[in-house]
């Protein structure tokens, strides 16, 4: 059995970046108000769960535990897809449903029903979920994407390719932004939402 490996300098340079994206977030969401009524509350909840993940993963990827991170990447995506359904989505009685735990819709019919929302007709949540819920799946319930993952040829150790890690990371910190966008744009605060608006587009330029 092996330990895990120390992150490499681009690796430890990606998390730096990560964290002071995380610090970014907080620094413009913290204090935002909402609406009180359950819709809002149940959706922001899901967008500030999200953004715990994102944290999260950044901080086991920042002590090398990247199958523990890659096994939030399902958990981050789910999340921000339940809060975007509950609030744009849901109907009354969908809300109630889902505080008893009673929703009866698959995790597909909320992708279909988002992808009929205003802003969000490109379908790129669904497209996520056609490219890569199967390796999602596997690094959640320790599937063989995962386990496989561990195996080298001398001992039993984490052996994660660096550009998953990458991937890993930016695919969270995507999420942790379209969360906190969710949660100003709940919260009214149009000024918030266009500067995460304009750090989204930033990142994704410093992140081709």
């Amino acid at each position: 059995m092996g330990e895990n490996k120390t992150e490499s300098k681009e690796i430890m340079e990606l998390v730096a970046r990560s964290e002071g994206l995380i610090q970014w977030i907080d620094s413009k969401i913290n204090g935002l108000e909402i609406p009180s009524d359950d819709r809002t509350r149940l959706a922001a909840g899901c967008h500030d769960m999200a953004m715990e993940h994102h944290k999260s993963i950044v901080l086991l990827v920042s002590n090398s535990l990247y199958g523990s991170a890659f096994s939030l990447v399902r958990l981050i995506y789910e999340t921000y897809v339940r809060g975007v359904w509950l609030y744009r989505c849901a109907n009354d009685r969908e809300v109630e449903k889902f505080k008893r735990e009673k929703i009866n819709k698959s995790f597909g019919d909320l992708l279909s029903e988002i992808k009929k929302v205003n802003g969000y007709e490109s379908g790129t949540l669904s497209q996520v979920k056609e490219s890569s819920w199967d390796m999602m799946n596997s690094f959640t319930h320790s599937g063989f994407a995962q386990i496989v993952r561990r195996i080298t040829e001398s001992s039993i150790e984490p052996n994660y390719d660096e550009e998953e890690i990458r991937k890993c990371l930016y695919f969270s910190s995507v999420i942790g932004l379209l969360s906190s966008l969710e949660s100003s744009l709940m919260a009214k605060n149009k000024a918030v939402a266009l500067n995460i608006l304009e750090k989204s587009k930033e990142f994704s330029n410093e992140n081709p």
